[in-house]
């Protein structure tokens, strides 16, 4: 399977996730957690920690709010790889 994500646009659209992040000072992580969290459709959010540190980052991700900027910035890179795996 991993031939489906080697050779598609994956890492692109990861690597403009971590700018949006990046731009709205936090790490991919935090972004990604704190987007579903703000979704009122996610009726829970797994978080995958293996530190201590980790936990702690995750669980502050859920005091984060999104700005509508941060949002549309999201919006648009979801926009340009809806599913990133197909290319």
């Amino acid at each position: 399977y991993m031939e489906r994500y080697n050779a598609s646009l994956v890492k692109e659209a990861v690597g403009q996730y971590e700018s949006v992040a990046q731009k709205h000072g936090m790490k991919a992580t935090e972004l990604a957690l704190a987007w579903c969290n703000s979704r009122w459709f996610v009726a829970s959010t797994i978080i995958g920690a293996t530190s201590l540190k980790q936990l702690k980052e995750n669980i502050a991700a859920f005091d984060k709010e999104l700005s509508e900027e941060c949002l549309a910035d999201i919006t648009a890179v979801y926009k340009k790889y809806r599913d990133p795996t197909l290319f």
